[in-house]
């Protein structure tokens, strides 16, 4: 259990500033962003994986001309 402790009591002096109680802006502005381009990435994953399975190439060939080749075509290769 104390090693336990010692993680949570570090995490805590990480995180939250002792003088003033309030958390840190770095990290959890960092963890505001992460989430949120996680997020975008899960619904621009799933968006893609419709398109797919509804097989609408006509849509996918219009978004290739739109957004650029490469950069669906790496997202694909994250996906798949």
């Amino acid at each position: 259990m104390l090693p336990t402790f010692r993680f949570i009591s570090w995490l805590y002096r990480g995180l939250i500033n002792p003088r003033t109680l309030e958390p840190r802006r770095g990290v959890f502005g960092a963890l505001y962003y992460g989430i949120g381009g996680f997020a975008a990435f899960i619904v621009i994953a799933m968006f893609l994986i419709c398109l797919e399975a509804y097989n609408l190439n006509f849509a996918r060939d219009f978004l290739y001309h739109r957004l650029g080749e490469p950069l669906l075509a790496s997202l694909e290769s994250l996906l798949f």
